[in-house]
């Protein structure tokens, strides 16, 4: 369950992001370029998401000399 919960705020974020990132171009240029930018990010956030979560929420060894024993 924290593994999810982890995702989606994580991803909640990251759209956010991409969603400003796209705003930012589409100002700056054209809504075409903006969209372009949009896409790729709002799709790449979703795995760069996933991958964070896992990596966050990773059982833990221990550590130090009571593993060796």
């Amino acid at each position: 369950m924290i593994l999810l919960s982890t995702y989606l705020v994580t991803l909640i974020v990251a759209q956010a992001a991409a969603i400003g990132i796209g705003l930012a171009v589409e100002r700056m240029y054209t809504p075409y370029m903006g969209l372009m930018v949009f896409i790729p990010l709002y799709f790449c956030f979703f795995w760069l998401a996933w991958l964070f979560a896992v990596r966050i929420t990773r059982p833990r060894t221990g550590t130090g000399a009571l593993d060796r024993a």
